[in-house]
Formats: structure tokens, sequence, C-alpha cells
């Protein structure tokens, strides 16, 4: 310890410039390690030192140091005297004894007043806190009651200026008329009654945004007046009506703009060739016809809402719209599903009103096509309703598109029968029935052959206009059948084979039964009636009637936006 701070009193006498010479540095250890009594006692006072800042019980080595602190002119002063007085040797001891003496009291005097300070305290400070900041030791005093009082002027001239403003916000609303405010020290507090929350609530707002608020004591209350309540709302009933009488004029131009778009759109729709569409496809022109005339509507509403300044009106809705078709497309989507898959068919048009169609495994006559469905009426007469979208991806099978239709069947003779004598009689029998087309001509091949038959398949043409197909059919099979019977070759009957056993004695095989006669048969044509059936017919067109308002698949009866 004693050799650092041995150091430490070297290191000063260099900062002061007296390490030039051994005597300087040996006058600067004597002065840092000065006894105790040199700067405390010397000078009158009785200052204490605790055993942490001593050494050897008899030097301070803070004390130069805390001079320098104090009093840096002065020290430097005299450090500049000591070292002209090392650095230039005089003649006899007892000059420079003299001049040490004198160097010593002034750096007594400097001293004093370091120790005047720091007089009457307990435990002396270290160095580093004689050098306390002012701002510490101002808090430490009593403040100054001028500037108390100044502050207070201040403070009161502020909320003077905040209350007026808040006052005559608070005054250009009419909900606020029962609200009173003051200001304390920044803080705004409202008091009086508002009709509801939202008023309550806006108060505050309008407080807050005033310039030097910097708190708001919300303590309104709540008053539902009933006569405040109606006398409010015949205010507002009032200040719309005069509105909408000093708008009546815009409004009616309004009117008359939306009215003619609308004739403008009808008429468009009605006798441009644009968008009439005279094809297989009439239903497309209606829907474009419709879409023409809410186009000129809807230019006409904007142009009406525009001259109105309501446009943001527009935009608002438009923005509602768009959400609202997003859930309505997922909540309604088989619905759209099906009217969109109506739309298709109705351009596709697989098939048009009355034909005989099989869809998928369901088979009947088309009555109609609607927005959600396909309408049949079944061989029997009753009724099938089939979605759109299961239509549009089924398989369809239409019978009555082309006119000309096929009926085939087929029938069996025995192996050991002619068979192209078998098919020859046949095709000439199939093609002496009436309704039965020669171009192209009935026909005949052969199919499976069995152990005792052959069958054997016949074809046949016939138009579908003029004859019935199912009819047709019907009577081919049964003149082929009796042909084939009459020229001997009949359907043979089935043959067992049957092992016997060896008889018992005496006895006699069993002769066998002759076959009965054969019963003579007509083989030539009859003259059956083959013409389309007309049993549906009828029912199909009341069905049509009924439905004729939403069948997509008939053409307008009246104008093309109707």
């Amino acid at each position: 310890m004693l050799a650092s701070n041995t150091a430490g009193g070297a290191g000063w006498g260099a900062a002061a410039g007296l390490t030039s010479s051994p005597r300087g540095q040996r006058c600067c250890h004597d002065l840092y390690f000065a006894p105790r009594g040199w700067f405390e006692k010397g000078a009158g006072g009785q200052g204490s030192v605790s055993p942490t800042e001593t050494i050897a019980g008899n030097f301070r080595p803070h004390t130069l140091p805390a001079l320098a602190l104090q009093r840096p002119n002065g020290i430097m002063a005299a450090m500049l005297f000591l070292r002209s007085f090392f650095r230039f040797p005089l003649s006899t001891g007892r000059c420079r004894n003299a001049l040490a003496a004198l160097a010593m009291a002034l750096l007594g005097a400097l001293a004093l007043p370091a120790h005047a300070q720091n007089k009457g305290a307990a435990t002396p400070v270290a160095a580093t806190a004689s050098t306390a900041s002012p701002a510490a030791s101002a808090s430490a005093a009593p403040a100054d009651p001028k500037l108390l009082e100044q502050a207070e002027r201040a403070t009161l001239a502020n909320d003077e200026r905040i209350q007026i403003q808040v006052t005559a916000r608070l005054a250009r609303n009419a909900a606020f008329r029962n609200v009173d405010a003051a200001v304390r020290a920044g803080v705004a507090v409202l008091t009086g009654s508002v009709p509801d929350n939202e008023t309550r609530g806006m108060a505050t707002k309008v407080v807050t945004a005033v310039d030097g608020v910097v708190a708001v004591e919300n303590e309104l209350v709540l008053v539902a007046d009933f006569g405040a309540r109606v006398q409010e709302t015949w205010e507002i009933f009032k200040d719309r009506a005069a509105r909408m009488v000093a708008a009546t004029p815009l409004l009616l131009v309004a009117v008359l703009i939306v009215l003619l778009t609308n004739w403008l759109g009808l008429w468009a729709a009605n006798h441009l060739g644009a968008v009439r569409l005279n094809s297989r496809n009439p239903y497309l022109g209606t829907v474009i016809s419709r879409f023409v005339r809410t186009g000129f509507l809807l230019v006409g509403v904007l142009v009406a809402l525009d001259l109105l300044g309501a446009t943001s009106l527009v935009t608002a809705v438009l923005g509602s719209a768009g959400l609202v078709g997003i859930v309505v497309g997922f909540a309604f989507r088989d619905t759209a599903e099906n009217y969109l898959s109506g739309v298709l068919l109705s351009l596709r048009r697989p098939f048009e009103p009355r034909d005989h169609v099989r869809i998928d495994s369901h088979e009947g006559r088309v009555v109609s096509l609607s927005t959600r469905n396909t309408v049949l009426m079944t061989l029997d007469g009753n009724e099938l309703l089939l979605p759109n979208a299961t239509v549009f991806k089924a398989v369809i099978l239409n019978f009555s598109h082309n006119p000309r239709r096929r009926l085939s069947f087929q029938l069996a003779v025995g192996t050991d029968q002619d068979l192209q004598a078998a098919q020859t009689l046949g095709v000439s029998t199939l093609a002496g029935i009436a309704g039965v087309l020669t171009d192209p001509g009935p026909s005949a091949s052969l199919d499976v052959i069995n152990p005792t038959t052959v069958a054997i398949n016949f074809y046949a043409w016939v138009d579908q206009r003029q004859t019935d197909f199912g009819k047709a059919r019907s009577e081919g099979i049964r003149l082929v059948k009796l042909a084939l019977d009459g020229a001997g070759m009949a359907v043979p009957s089935p043959t067992y084979q049957v092992q016997l056993l060896p008889a018992a004695s005496g006895s006699s095989p069993a002769e066998p039964p002759p076959p009965p006669p054969a019963k003579p048969e007509e083989t030539a044509p009859s003259a059956a009636d083959l013409k389309p059936s007309t049993d549906l017919d009828e029912q199909l067109t009341q069905e049509r009637a009924r439905k004729a308002e939403d069948d997509m698949l008939n053409a307008p009866s009246g104008p093309a936006a109707k």
C-alpha cells in the first residue's frame, strides 16, 4: 500500500513538473505524504480521518489530489513556484528553507476553504466525493418560493388556456350542451350528462385532442330523457325532410335518367339484330337480351347516383357484394352448379323436347330443361327429375336424334337345318313388313352355335317418324317365327340322352308315342298397325305447356326480355 502511494506521489510531482531533480522528487514525496495535521489541524480544524484513508496512522495520501481538484489554479501556481525553487539553486540553505516555508504556507492557505466545507462531517469523503455534481446539491437545498410561485402561475395560465379550448370544442356539438369541463394541472374533468355511451366516448376523444391535455377524467352520467329523445328524433326528421325537399329537382332528374336507360335497354334487347339470336338455342338469345337490358339499367343507376353525390354508396355496396358473393357461392354451390350446367346444356342442346333419351340408366322422353332440373317422362308415364349437373356429366343416348333406327332380334333353328335358307327366309319376311325400310334393307347373321341349335340375328331399319319402333320389332319377330316354323325349321325340342338298363325277362320295350300333328299357321304378313305410338304425346304436350315458362329448350313466346 505504501509503495503504491509513493508512486502516486511521484506521479503528482511529475504532473506538476517537480521531478526534474532528486531534490524535487523528495519534496514532492514529502508533500504527498504530509502529516495529517498540516492541512487540517494546522489550519485550526478538527477533522477526523478513517482508518482506510490513513497510512501508518499519520499520512493522508489523498490530500494533495483533493487540493488540486478543489483549487486547481492555486495549486498550479504553488507547483510552479516549487519548480522554480528547485531548478535554480541558491547560495545559502536558510534562503531555501525560507522559501520552502513560504510555499507550504501558501498551500495551507489554499487548503483552508476545502477544510471549511467538510467541517462537521462524521466521516471525510473520498476525492471523488468532493467533486459531487451541482444538481445533486441543488436538489437537497430548499426550493426558492419565488420560483415556486412563478411555476404555479404558469400552470394556472396553461389550465385556463386549455379550459377555454375544451369549452369551445364542446360547445360546437349540441350533444354536449349538458357537459361541463374543468382543467387542473393539465387533467380535464368532465361532468354532466349525455344521452348514450357513444356520446360519452366522443366527449373523451374531443377533449383528448386538445393540445396540453395530459389525461381525461370522464365523470359523465347517462340520462335517458324520453322527451329529449323524441325531440332529437323530430329534429333529425325535419332536417332530412328539408334536405329531401331541396334535392327534389335532382331526384326527379335521376329518376328520369333511370327510366330512360331502362327503356333504351329494352329497345336494344328487342330490336337490335346483334342480340336477337334466331338459332337452335333461343334461351341464349334470351340471356343475352337480359344482360343488355341489365347493363343499360346499371349505367343509368350509376349516372343517377353520381348526380345525387352518392357514388360512395355504390362503392360500399360493390365491396359488400363481393364478400356476399363468396359466401353465397359456398352456400349454394350445388344450385349454382346446376344453373351453369343448365346453361351449358342449353348451349350444347344434346336433346330436344319430346326426344326419347337414355341418361345413364334413366330412360324416357324429354319434357323440359329448367335452371335446376332436366325433366323426363318415362315410358310408363311417370315424371323423372334429373339434376342438370348429373345430366351434364352423364352419358346421354338420344334415340330420336336420327329418325332412322335399326331393330334387331334373335331366333334359333336346329343344327340339322339349312342355315342359309333360314337366313334368306327371315330377311324376305322382314322386307315384306310395312314400315321396314328397303334402304338400308333387312339383314341376318349367325351368332351362337349350341349342341342342338344355332342362333340367327335378324336386323331391319325403320323410320321412327312414320313407324313405331317397338311395334315394328314385335311384328318382325312374330312373322319370321311363323315363316321358319312353316318351312319346317322350327326350333327343335330339347333332347335328353337316356341310358336304358337291361330289361327284365319277359318284357318288351315300349314304343314311343307318335308326335302330334302340326297345326297349320298363317305365314303371310298381317296388316298390323305399325304407326308411331301416340300414347305419351298428349301427356308430353300437357307437361310442356305447364313448364313452358322455365323451359330453356323453348323459344321465347314474347319479347326477348320477357
